[in-house]
């Protein structure tokens, strides 16, 4: 579930990164973002574009964790887990 979940967000990359190409960027109140980056998009252009690869890498490995604990607590909590030995 966990990798379904990240191979669907990074399909999704090159649809907001191509739409959104010719938008001017406005720098003000964001860390290199506009106002209307996703997450995904916003990471690209900050390593990519401008050369901070380990704030982009952090980032994304905090992401990572945080998506990776709601996962197994709400896989925990399932009646998939509970109930393993009948699925067998």
């Amino acid at each position: 579930m966990l990798i379904s979940q990240f191979v669907g967000n990074f399909n999704n990359f090159g649809i907001f990164f191509f739409l959104r190409s010719g938008v001017i960027s406005n720098y003000a109140d964001y860390f290199l973002a506009s106002d209307t980056d996703l997450l995904i998009n916003w990471l690209y252009k900050l390593s990519v574009d401008n050369n901070y690869y380990s704030i982009g890498a952090a980032i994304s490995l905090v992401i990572f964790l945080i998506t990776a604990a709601l996962s197994l607590s709400v896989y925990v909590r399932s009646a998939a887990y509970k109930q393993e030995d009948t699925y067998q």
